[in-house]
């Protein structure tokens, strides 16, 4: 599927700002209870084990209230600093007012009123091109935080514009070839890939949207698509490489990848093309970045696997698209393996280009763990032994490990799912946030599964949680637990972790015992 390719004064007194600030409290707790209750797009799981205590729970307590007074005072006080400054100098894009306004921003945006923090915001950033032009970076920590609270808003499609606007100031500044150019495009399709996930995936009503977009396009997807059903029936029973290579190239009904695939998607693609021939057009091609497009070539080939496990797990019964070739090739083995040979082409590359350039032998092995799990991942055995089997070596005769120590470079108390470059459901990456950003985390389940020897998860148990301790006001703690139990069991069932190694050999981890910590992205 996807080819490898080179404002006024506000005086508060203090008896007021308790009156704002406890009926402020009162709707924001029903707020965050309503996004537990149904935003599943915005759910996060955090993983530990369930000794580990690094996670504190939110806790809406008087500490918080106090917090919350604090902001409104110093909002009272940033508008009457904005209103003398103007009165003072007459000039509405002073750059004094840029730190003013960025500071108004952060205190809206911590009190959860987004709207009024994206309105300070741009206006730092008006007084930023005013004063450095329409194209300087510093901007940037701006773009981000009104991307954030676009986020929390819910609003996609603004964050998205102002993901793009950002992408836009880097080709301003930087040539295509340039890291920090590299590392913008990177930003801009993890977005991509993150709005696909969460609405998809990650969805509500735990259907592919993009599905339910096709079934309404076009008669491509009504009745007109269910005539001649034999060559349906034909195609899913000996699916051969030159009926297959039709439906390539649209000579049936007109159906081509291009019409199942995601626009985002194939937005991403053909980023990751142009960037490859950006970056071997430049005098000195930079191995880190030719590397890091590869992996990122291979994460979105491996969204064609997660489409078609995602389907089969949530099967679509409309009927149109039940008996149409749509689905016939989106779910036939051919689509399957090309997902499986795209990403396995990018990592054989990475692993042939770090061993042309004599790269450090740690690289060479975490390049070939990559590939041994991208094996794995697909059910592929014999090849993902071998790929491994080729890391042990290059750990033990190239790094000087023992053989001890590269099982324990394999097997981590918290298993890895694989493959490890690709974006899984309900993390922060599918969620488009940084590691850095600080979650409110609700509640944990600790949760017992089985790994076998190829990776799978079976025997889910779920042994504890703090449900009984989380406030609820919009529906009984028994259906809250059942949603996100729900939502673990699906996730593990759809997941592929990598297996404890014994001297080289996959083994069994046997049961494992995680904690489950869930937070939404506001």
């Amino acid at each position: 599927m996807w080819k490898l390719f080179r404002t006024s004064i506000y005086k508060v007194s203090i008896a007021s700002l308790r009156l704002v600030i406890s009926l402020f409290m009162t709707i924001f707790a029903g707020s965050v209870f309503a996004q537990v209750l149904f935003d599943s797009s915005n759910l996060i799981f955090e993983i530990t084990l369930p000794t580990d205590t690094s996670i504190t729970l939110f806790t809406d307590n008087e500490a918080s209230d106090e917090e919350n007074l604090a902001l409104l005072e110093s909002i009272a006080r940033y508008k009457e600093a904005i209103n003398n400054i103007q009165l003072t100098v007459n000039d509405p894009y002073n750059f004094e007012l840029l730190e003013e306004y960025t500071s108004l921003g952060d205190a809206y945006r911590s009190l959860g009123q987004h709207e009024e923090a994206i309105s300070h915001y741009d206006s730092a950033i008006q007084i930023s091109k005013i004063n450095g032009g329409l194209y300087n970076l510093d901007q940037l920590p701006l773009l981000e935080k009104i991307i954030q609270s676009y986020l929390a808003l819910g609003d996609m499609d603004n964050a998205g514009l102002w993901h793009e606007y950002s992408h836009y100031l880097h080709l301003e500044n930087y040539d295509a070839a340039d890291l920090e150019m590299v590392n913008a495009t990177f930003s801009l399709t993890k977005w991509y890939i993150a709005n696909f996930f969460r609405s998809n995936f990650q969805s509500p009503n735990q259907n592919l949207q993009m599905v339910e977009n096709q079934l309404s396009r076009t008669a491509r997807a009504t009745s007109a698509m269910n005539e001649n059903d034999s060559l349906i029936n034909s195609f899913m029973a000996n699916p051969n490489n030159a009926q297959f290579e039709n439906i390539l190239n649209g000579n049936i009904r007109g159906v081509t990848p291009r019409d199942i695939e995601h626009p985002l998607l194939l937005k991403v693609g053909s980023i990751y093309e142009d960037l490859q021939e950006n970056i071997y057009a430049a005098d000195q091609p930079d191995v880190g970045s030719i590397v890091q497009t590869a992996r990122r070539i291979a994460e979105l080939s491996f969204i064609t696997k997660q489409e078609m496990d995602f389907e089969r797990q949530n099967p679509n019964l409309n009927l149109n698209y039940a008996n149409s070739r749509v689905r016939a090739y989106r779910n036939s083995q051919q689509r399957m393996d090309q997902s499986y040979n795209s990403g396995r082409n990018a990592l054989e590359y990475i692993v042939n280009l770090l061993r042309a350039v004599e790269a450090r032998p740690g690289f060479l092995a975490s390049a070939l763990i990559e590939l041994g799990d991208w094996h794995l991942a697909y059910g592929k055995i014999p090849a993902a032994q071998t790929a491994y089997e080729d890391a042990y070596r290059v750990m033990v005769e190239d790094m000087g490990l023992s053989a001890e120590a590269a099982d324990q470079a394999f097997n981590n108390p918290v298993p890895y799912q694989i493959p490890r470059i690709a974006t899984h459901m309900f993390t922060r990456r599918s969620a488009g946030l940084s590691n850095d950003i600080d979650l409110d985390y609700q509640g944990y389940f600790d949760v017992s599964f089985t790994i076998d020897s190829q990776g799978n998860a079976d025997d889910i148990v779920f042994l504890a949680s703090n449900m009984d301790d989380v406030q609820n006001e919009e529906d009984t703690t028994e259906d809250l637990t059942w949603r996100i139990q729900s939502l673990i069991q699906s996730k593990l069932k759809l997941a592929k972790f990598r297996p404890y190694f014994n001297q080289q050999t996959l083994v069994s981890p046997g049961q494992v015992k995680l904690r489950y910590y869930y937070a939404f992205a506001d």
